[in-house]
């Protein structure tokens, strides 16, 4: 079969010397708004071929706390293949309405207003045939939408789904402290542990990315615009998440469409044996998800230093794309 997408994504030498290039590219993409009541609104990021002709759509939905410029690098290496990308960010994340008027705090009081989110936005935009991809929270979303949703993609992308976080305390005590603390009144919306208002960690404190250039950059780009920078989770959106993953854990829903998830060997967020382990729960299904480790990565597999990141992403994009395997 001849592909109709070459994929050939821009490593750090590249993105080191044609950074400025990149930043006007990013500059020229269609920033929308779509309106969820009266006082909010949910954003989208959104590249249209110069033709205005596209053969597929690719929806991303990112994970917590990233924001729009983000996807800069990747939309910039797909910007000359015939490919609607749209970015969807839910309430609280991006440049969508705060969740806490007045905070950049990650809270949710339900997980699934996130996937009505999506449903919202994809109605607004007259999304119906498309490829998905979610990044950590934007995989358990998009998990919650292939099990849940009225929109369900043609083949579906996890890039280290939060499908469990990677917290070395034992399951029971861990959905009992959170669950206690996520339900109070007066508790709920305080950050955990984990959690609290940004802060630039030094590079070799980080437990995300090996690559000192994305890792700078991207937190450069705060230092410019310190009102995009989002803060930490509150103990509510922990129980919220805890509740959606045991749930879908339990529950016996099937994937109907190709699935391809991809786990970050030594990510220290999402629980990488979690992911294994819900995928090999679904080896029944009429579709088979196809799983793999990326030996060696953190976390962020966007943001990974070339060795991690461009051969998994090369692969996820084909498998969305050309049908690959």
């Amino acid at each position: 079969m001849t592909a109709k997408f070459n994929i050939a994504l821009t490593d750090e030498a590249f993105y080191k010397d044609h950074y400025a290039e990149i930043e006007d590219f990013y500059q020229s993409l269609n920033f929308l708004q779509i309106k969820r009541d009266e006082s909010n609104f949910l954003s989208a990021l959104e590249f249209m071929p110069k033709d205005g002709r596209a053969l597929k759509t690719l929806m991303i939905i990112p994970g917590r706390a990233e924001i729009e410029h983000k996807y800069a690098e990747l939309i910039y290496s797909l910007k000359d293949l015939p490919l609607r990308i749209l970015v969807l960010f839910v309430r609280g994340q991006g440049m969508s309405s705060p969740v806490i008027p007045g905070s950049h705090k990650c809270h949710i009081e339900d997980f699934n207003l996130y996937r009505k989110d999506i449903e919202l936005m994809l109605d607004a935009l007259g999304v119906t045939d498309f490829v998905q991809m979610g990044f950590s929270m934007g995989g358990l979303i998009s998990t919650d939408l292939a099990a849940h949703g009225r929109h369900k993609p043609q083949r579906l992308a996890l890039m280290a789904p939060y499908l469990w976080p990677a917290y070395n305390l034992p399951a029971p005590i861990l959905r009992a402290f959170v669950g206690f603390m996520g339900s109070m009144p007066g508790l709920k919306t305080m950050y955990t542990p984990h959690g609290s208002e940004y802060k630039r960690l030094p590079f070799e404190e980080n437990i995300h990315s090996h690559s000192r250039l994305r890792y700078e950059r991207y937190h450069d780009y705060y230092a410019q615009h310190p009102e995009l920078a989002l803060a930490g989770p509150s103990y509510c959106f922990v129980r919220q998440s805890l509740l959606k993953q045991i749930e879908l854990y339990n529950s016996h829903f099937e994937f109907t469409m190709p699935v391809f998830c991809a786990a970050a060997a030594c990510d220290k967020v999402v629980s990488a044996a979690h992911c294994q382990s819900f995928m090999e729960s679904h080896q029944h299904d009429v579709i088979k998800p196809k799983f793999v480790r990326v030996a060696g990565a953190y976390h962020d597999i966007l943001n990974e230093a070339d060795e991690y990141r461009n051969p998994v992403m090369t692969r996820v994009l084909n498998f969305l794309l050309n049908d690959g395997r």
